[in-house]
């Protein structure tokens, strides 16, 4: 078993494009929401927009939702194939994953219980839903905001990390993973935040899938199945 591992009792990992296959916000805003979203999410990208003000932006983009269609677009998210098979070994174990995401609170929990998995502690962004004229309407409220953030996420996963330990394992894939990355004992990277490792120097170990994770933690005592 990998020595960091032993060592550890916390796991905190991103949702969006980490346990689920995609980013399921911008999925959502991009499925949804009629106009220009783009702009928004540019700023954002370049650190000229909180995160609290992108997504409010973009949803009130959003004219004709309806709750039926919001639990189908949920119903449908699909996770890393390997993610439940990797937490139940992480139990075992005696560890803990908490999650930590810049998304919002609603689609993951909707998610998890999906998958039977609502014992998972996430911190993320509050989504605010109302019914007008039969329509959906959207409000975020960031209840792990940091004000003096550095990439202005919605959710401060430093400070969220802080109140539980300063050694950890982190998994993430963007834009939001980039400072805790930096603190991790452990980082595993994909995607963007990969890029972002290989230019700033930050050690991390690639992945693709939590196949990937597990095996570089020796955990495949027992040989993970996809399902």
């Amino acid at each position: 078993m990998n020595e960091i591992f032993k060592n550890v009792k916390y796991i905190f990992s991103d949702f969006d494009g980490t346990i689920s296959k995609y980013d399921v916000v911008h999925k959502f805003i991009h499925n949804f929401a009629k106009g220009d979203i783009d702009t928004a999410e540019k700023l954002w990208c370049e650190g000229k927009l909180s995160t609290k003000d992108c997504f409010n932006i973009q949803l009130a983009k959003i004219e004709t939702l309806t709750p039926v269609m919001l639990e189908k677009f949920l119903d449908e998210i699909e996770i890393d194939p390997y993610f439940i098979q990797f937490y139940q070994m992480i139990k075992k174990e005696n560890k803990e994953l908490i999650v930590l995401s810049d998304g919002f609170d609603y689609f993951i929990e909707k998610v998890f219980k999906n998958h039977n998995l609502s014992d998972i502690k996430v911190y993320s962004n509050h989504l605010e839903m109302s019914l007008e004229n039969g329509f959906l309407k959207f409000n975020t409220t960031c209840p792990n905001n940091n004000p003096n953030c550095l990439i202005s996420s919605g959710c401060c996963k430093c400070g969220v990390a802080k109140k539980y330990t300063d050694c950890f394992i982190y998994i993430g894939d963007g834009l939001s993973d980039r400072c805790i990355a930096r603190k991790a004992k452990l980082l595993f990277a994909k995607k963007s935040l990969e890029g972002y490792c290989k230019n700033e120097n930050v050690h991390y170990i690639p992945y693709q899938t939590f196949q990937d994770i597990a095996y570089s933690l020796n955990l495949n005592g027992q040989k993970m199945k996809l399902k």
